[in-house]
């Protein structure tokens, strides 16, 4: 049974959908408290066959929520590829009246944003192109982690295959029914305004307190000049995280004027149109698999790589 020290909301998955962003305006709402940081991923170890910490080094991230709101947030986009082990703890730990969220994104631009990303965080090396990352990936693609982590081998192991969402989703759906809510990163990037009233509809919060601006793109991966400049930024974001959670309005500020200072003006890689391609028809069966399995359950509304 959930108590007032754990969260009733989380966004499961998946990375490189928007779920920063999401959960920034989330925690913005008067009747919303985000965790003190954003990506706990505190029961991802059920994934690996280890058991997690105590619920009360969990409750420990909501401890500033004050007793009145709500919904209490987090967001661990890798929860999804638990699949039973944790869906199953994640009920029985917060209740069955717990909420989760799930984005997806067309796999193929979700795979090149993940390469983008790392890579430019360092996780990968410079000369790692993204077809040096599909292949590697395909070849890791049936190996297991035994932990959770984000050095490059593990990285070309999640790859391609956490674009494999049909075969992670059904347990949470037969688990959570309607407690569960799909949404797609593409009417994200089209309408966050929109994205967000549906979503406040179904939690039944009230729209009307956003303004326009507060919809500012969040986690945006940028193309910089001073590599260790940037490395030392990243562990200053992730140090003081926390602080930066309750003061959304600062760290944008802050990071505006970071981009001014570091951010590259070169051209970014791109996904060339035979990489695009080639994924696009890696993807293809199990894109058709889940637009099945989601029109099989009333949601009809698909973007277009489902359609």
């Amino acid at each position: 049974m959930n108590d007032s020290k754990l969260p009733n909301l989380i966004i499961g998955g998946v990375h490189k959908a928007g779920t920063t962003s999401v959960y920034t305006y989330l925690s913005m709402h008067p009747d919303v408290c985000g965790s003190s940081a954003k990506e706990i991923g505190f029961f991802m170890p059920l994934k690996y066959g280890k058991e997690i910490p105590p619920m009360s080094e969990y409750s420990a991230y909501f401890s500033h929520c004050a007793p009145g709101k709500r919904y209490r947030l987090e967001a661990s986009p890798s929860y999804l590829y638990g699949k039973d082990l944790i869906a199953d703890r994640i009920r029985s730990e917060l209740g069955s009246g717990v909420k989760i969220v799930f984005i997806f994104r067309n796999p193929t631009d979700r795979l090149f944003s993940f390469y983008e990303r790392k890579k430019a965080n360092a996780y990968l090396t410079q000369n790692t192109s993204f077809g040096d990352f599909i292949r590697k990936s395909e070849t890791f693609a049936d190996d297991e982690l035994e932990d959770y982590r984000d050095d490059e081998e593990a990285l070309f192991m999640r790859g391609i295959k956490e674009g494999f969402y049909v075969e992670y989703l059904p347990d949470w759906i037969n688990l959570f029914g309607d407690n569960l809510r799909i949404l797609f990163f593409e009417d994200l990037k089209k309408d966050a305004a929109g994205f967000m009233k549906n979503l406040c509809d179904w939690l039944n919060l009230d729209f009307s307190v956003y303004k326009p601006e507060d919809f500012v793109i969040e986690n945006q991966t940028i193309a910089y000049k001073n590599r260790w400049m940037h490395k030392t930024m990243l562990g200053i974001n992730k140090k003081f995280e926390s602080f930066w959670r309750k003061n959304v309005g600062l760290k944008r500020t802050l990071r505006s004027l970071y981009k001014k200072v570091n951010a590259s003006s070169g051209r970014r890689e791109k996904m060339n149109a035979e990489e695009r391609q080639y994924l696009d028809e890696l993807y293809k069966s199990h894109n058709r698999r889940l637009a099945e399995f989601l029109r099989g359950r009333g949601i009809t509304q698909l973007p277009d790589w489902l359609n």
